[in-house]
């Protein structure tokens, strides 16, 4: 989305609001996280909704206060942070495997997986799933250096 900044005699301004967010996230530091930022064009003010966890320093968040305003001052914005407490909680948020879990590929492969179980035996499954997990070893091996040394190697022994 974006958000409406200035307008002028050559158009509007408008400021990406993931890129903003982005931007204040390359500033913060590990705990500290920009989740939600707004821009009110009448004050010139980015109004930033940062999480931090429950023992935060006081000290960081006020130098990340004035890191951020220090920053923001010399493109004429002021900053006014909303500080948010993170509850601690056991839910492991893991964006990797949520990602994962969306891709057809993976479905395809469980469900091909649970058919060769069904028909073939769980003997047949452990040997696929041995040759697949070699197979995908061989194949990191060849795209790491030494892997491609070792190719590099072969080919020039070939002739090639």
């Amino acid at each position: 989305m974006y958000l409406f900044w200035k307008r002028t005699s050559l158009g509007s301004i408008l400021v990406s609001q993931d890129g903003m967010c982005d931007f204040v996230n390359s500033l913060c530091e590990k705990p500290f996280k920009c989740t939600q930022v707004s821009l009110s064009s009448a004050d010139n003010a980015l109004f930033l909704v940062i999480t931090m966890p429950r023992d935060s320093d006081s000290s960081a968040m006020v130098s990340l206060e004035s890191k951020l305003r220090d920053t923001f001052e010399k493109t004429g914005l002021s900053v006014r942070v909303s500080w948010v407490e993170l509850a601690k909680t056991s839910f492991v948020d893991n964006e990797a495997i949520a990602s994962l879990a969306k891709k057809p590929i993976v479905w395809a492969i469980a469900v091909a997986l649970f058919a060769l179980l069904l028909k073939e035996g769980i003997a047949t499954l452990l040997w696929s799933l041995f040759w697949g997990g070699a197979f995908y070893a061989g194949v990191l091996f060849f795209q790491s250096e030494k892997g491609v040394e070792l190719v590099r190697k072969l080919r020039s022994m070939a002739g090639r």
